[in-house]
């Protein structure tokens, strides 16, 4: 039931962010993933999926030590053999799912954020809630400007708001989103933006968003490089999904990404009320 944009669920309580699940990717990030856990309870979130993307420092070990002592629901899929970029977060929103499907909606972040981002946080789950139908992302720019002007056409061309950035976080998805695309896109934000487009849910923008409350993680100049790459290539992949006429999602499998791994994860679990449709199934 709705009233207003929110969510009512059949007790007449209206969703707020108890109501919402948390995943993350994470790798050896046992210096920060304590501030990440205490900024998403301070916006309200109880439940958090971490998927331990290889990590080797005791990530898990912190992430369960903090979850306990703030009273979060945790649940954690450890893989030995890092995933690459975006893929472990895929794997975090299927759990995610998984366990609590009577969630309204995952909200996806990066597990390195630093500063007090929590009331930010709130506030924009706050304005997600509001717009239930809808994913919610934020805006922001690449430094590299001929890709920031290729996201930039593509995003306008598939009828989503021009500052979207579809790759950059926090993302709010309602879960029912996974019913008609499988969250093992998320591992490709390029392909992920392109069939929730074609399926004709809205993407919109949360413009209050200020990236530098979360601090600036440095990056290697080859870690960068990586990302550029990354970008280009999920862009091309939404183009093909999006623009080339086939009603199949593209044969492409974007970025130095683990997909098999993916895959066969995926492959041993089944999600709620999943339909079986062509590239709907996990």
């Amino acid at each position: 039931m709705r009233l207003d944009g929110f969510v009512i669920p059949e007790d007449g309580n209206m969703a707020d962010a108890r109501d919402i699940a948390c995943a993350l990717g994470a790798r050896d990030e046992a210096r920060r993933i304590g501030n990440v856990l205490r900024q998403v309870a301070r916006a309200g979130v109880r439940r958090v999926a971490i998927c331990a993307n290889g990590c080797t420092d005791g990530t898990v070990a912190e992430a369960r030590r903090v979850s306990d002592t703030l009273g979060l629901e945790l649940t954690v899929v450890e893989f030995a053999q890092a995933l690459g970029h975006d893929a472990p977060r895929a794997i975090a929103a299927m759990e995610a799912w998984r366990r609590w499907p009577d969630s309204t909606a995952v909200f996806m972040m990066d597990a390195d954020w630093q500063g007090g981002f929590g009331p930010m946080l709130a506030d924009f789950l706050e304005d997600a809630l509001r717009h239930p139908g809808a994913i919610t992302g934020v805006w922001g720019r690449v430094r590299a400007a001929e890709i920031d002007r290729h996201w930039h056409r593509l995003v306008c061309r598939a009828g989503a708001p021009p500052l979207l950035r579809p790759f950059l976080l926090p993302h709010f998805i309602p879960l029912s989103v996974f019913l008609r695309v499988s969250p093992r896109f998320v591992a490709s934000p390029g392909l992920f933006f392109a069939l929730t487009r074609r399926e004709g849910i809205p993407w919109r923008v949360y413009e209050a968003w200020d990236g530098r409350l979360m601090g600036n993680p440095s990056r290697e100049a080859g870690a960068q490089a990586t990302v550029l790459d990354l970008l280009r290539e999920d862009a091309r992949a939404a183009e093909i999904a999006l623009f080339s006429g086939s009603s199949h999602p593209p044969p492409l499998w974007p970025g130095r990404r683990d997909w098999r791994a993916v895959e066969a994860w995926m492959s041993c679990i089944r999600g709620p009320n999943l339909r079986r449709r062509h590239h709907d199934l996990v």
